[in-house]
């Protein structure tokens, strides 16, 4: 590769924070807000123009449920955010249902309100390191290059882009390095539901909002219509459809599912995967029209800007989760987060060879926690790294990847941040995690 040298720049220091979240997805607005309501002073920056990254951006809805009886995973922001969108209509009874719109506007409010500064439209560039801390991070937007200094941050990019950037060891992908198949979600609307609801139910699926490969002969009309060409065998690989709160004859779709490979972060790869999910988006759009009743007059109202990750870069942690703590229900003394939901691995065929559950374990206590110190990262003293890039393996990874668990994280690493800063000593391998599993209020046993 030709190289480029830079002659020396100065780049200016446009502020000074207690702390900085660079993402401001479902883990780093929560992140934000529970620093700065615990009087810090918080920036939280956005490579987009609106905060919820996977769950507004990339139209990822709805929760994955924790299938935890007498818990629904939710943390105290996580059960604030759901009442405040129900006040607007954003959540059905059901709460793991939500308008993508509506939480763009109510994450946002919170923000705000809370005191947070948001500076939408900014991407990191580079990080500055003294020693064990990280000192300053460099962004770029319309104005050029900025640094912005703080006492601790937050990494909640996703794919651990501040952790990279300041040494932090990571691994990614399953045992060949290959990551999760990507998606690129989209929403419908003039869909005529009486219409639907009636077919469905002669297909012998009575559900109001949700269809899939697996629901009742859905399977037989996706591979007739790949049969006569409307679909290809990548279009039929995955496909599944939820209805959204507040939209009467409206669905979101969590497909098309695309293909995959090692570093699907390539900038390159997710270029080629916009372009070809818009072309199969458009096939679907066809598939639906034709085959299925009630989407005779069906649009298409957005289309994702974020491509859909499932998995990408994992940081190395204090503490590493793994895919026996899920199978064995393990519990922590620094759990910050719980949950049953299952090992959720697209595209790989054996991904529960040899997998079983300790059924010796009572049926109340299966679920497994997430101990704080996954997110402490290796390398680096006051760094928090919360959400899907956390310190966990490929598979663990895959059961707690989950946005119920992604918002319990963010707001742990916000209340830790914060506690870290009222007492002057920012080293997060030396927090206490069971004072921040009592902040965010995870009971003992449920």
């Amino acid at each position: 590769m030709n190289q480029l040298q830079m002659p020396g720049r100065s780049i200016p220091v446009a502020d000074t924070y207690d702390v900085i979240v660079v993402g401001g997805g479902t883990a780093g607005a929560f992140a934000g807000i529970a620093a700065a309501r615990r009087g810090c002073r918080t920036l939280v920056i956005e490579q987009f123009g609106a905060l919820g990254g996977s769950a507004t951006i990339g139209l990822v809805l709805p929760l994955m449920a924790t299938h935890m009886p007498n818990y629904r995973g939710h943390c105290p922001l996580s059960a604030e955010l759901v009442e405040r969108l129900r006040a607007v209509g954003g959540v059905e009874d059901d709460d793991y249902y939500f308008d993508a719109a509506m939480m763009k506007v109510v994450l946002e409010d919170m923000a705000v309100e809370s005191g947070c500064t948001l500076l939408y439209y900014t991407t990191l560039v580079e990080a500055l390191r003294e020693g064990g801390a990280i000192t300053h991070v460099i962004v770029n937007n319309k104005d050029g290059l900025t640094a912005y200094a703080a006492k601790c941050f937050i990494d909640c990019t996703g794919d651990a882009d501040l952790a990279k950037a300041a040494g932090v060891p990571y691994e990614s992908g399953n045992h060949n390095r290959i990551n999760q198949p990507v998606s690129l979600r989209f929403e419908m609307a003039g869909i005529d539901f009486d219409r639907f609801h009636t077919f469905m139910r002669s297909l012998g699926n009575n559900a109001q909002k949700y269809f899939a490969m697996n629901t009742a002969g859905m399977k037989d009309i996706l591979m007739k219509a790949e049969a006569e060409g409307v679909l290809t065998q990548q279009d039929v690989c995955y496909f599944q459809a939820f209805g959204i709160p507040g939209r009467p004859d409206a669905m979101n779709f969590n497909c098309p599912e695309l293909t995959t490979k090692e570093n699907v972060v390539d900038p390159v790869f997710m270029t080629q995967k916009q372009l070809e999910g818009k072309k199969a988006i458009l096939r679907l759009r066809a598939f639906l029209r034709a085959y299925i009743p009630g989407f005779e007059k069906a649009y298409i109202t957005e289309i994702a800007q974020l491509v859909g990750f499932r998995e990408s870069r994992r940081i190395l942690s204090e503490y590493r989760m793994t895919i026996q703590d899920i199978l064995t229900y393990r519990k922590f003394p620094d759990g910050i987060a719980a949950s049953r939901y299952p090992v959720d691995v697209h595209g790989e065929e054996d991904v529960s060879l040899g997998l079983q559950y300790d059924d010796t374990v009572p049926a109340t206590e299966r679920y497994w926690e997430v101990p704080f110190r996954t997110m402490v990262p290796q390398k680096v003293d006051n760094l928090l790294v919360a959400g899907r890039c956390a310190g966990m393996d490929f598979r663990a990874q895959s059961a707690a990847r989950i946005q119920p668990i992604c918002r319990s994280m963010g707001e742990a690493a916000g209340i830790a941040a914060a506690l870290a800063v009222d007492t002057g000593r920012v080293c997060f391998r030396e927090t206490d995690g069971a004072q921040i599993r009592k902040e965010i209020c995870l009971p003992e046993r449920f």
